[in-house]
């Protein structure tokens, strides 16, 4: 019972909750038709893509001088709907979903690695103020070299991103795990976390 219980809660996440209804063909679409400019096409298409979750865009030199796209997404709210023991699974699965749709965005452009974030607000433990007791914390991210990226589209060329996953599909589990393989941890908070 348990385990169908997480189940559906892992297909409302992703199913209900996903950024916004778009399609390959509209990405596509805009993709190869904006080629020049990073920022500008950033800019246009992950609100497209992400919805009320898009945060930042950010480009710049990474630490071997050469340029790093960082994007950061998340809930706006301090609020979560997923169980305690299934809430790093669910948000393990849904930062994959998002950097498929965003990599397959970004696919023509040139960079050296995207950073993704996955940032949102919380409530702090023991604050009493209450200008201080949500605060905004970015809680996983990861990164993963755009000739990483490149070789995973060339094998995947007919993986569709933009179509909602659904419960036991056996291509998006193993797609899913090929990501997670290629994608380095930066940063994992969700330890911290405490879900009631």
């Amino acid at each position: 019972m348990k385990l169908v219980l997480n189940l559906l809660v892992t297909a409302v996440l992703l199913i209900g909750c996903q950024p916004k209804e778009v399609s390959i063909q509209e990405i596509t679409s805009l993709r190869d038709g904006n080629q020049d400019n990073l920022v500008s096409f950033s800019n246009l298409v992950l609100p497209k893509i992400l919805g009320k979750e898009f945060k930042r865009f950010e480009s710049g030199v990474d630490a071997d001088k050469k340029n790093e796209v960082h994007i950061t997404y998340g809930s706006n709210s301090a609020l979560t709907f997923n169980d305690a023991s299934d809430y790093r699974k669910t948000n393990t699965e849904y930062h994959s979903l998002v950097l498929l749709r965003v990599g397959y965005a970004l696919a023509l452009h040139q960079f050296h690695r995207l950073s993704l974030s996955f940032s949102k607000p919380f409530f702090i433990q023991g604050e009493n103020n209450p200008d201080t007791e949500i605060q905004e914390a970015e809680i996983f991210r990861t990164t993963i070299s755009k000739h990483e990226l490149d070789v995973f589209w060339e094998t995947h060329p007919n993986f569709d991103p933009f179509k909602a996953p659904k419960l036991g599909d056996k291509e998006w589990e193993s797609v899913t795990g090929e990501i997670q393989k290629l994608w380095k941890v930066e940063l994992d908070e969700f330890s911290r976390v405490k879900v009631e």
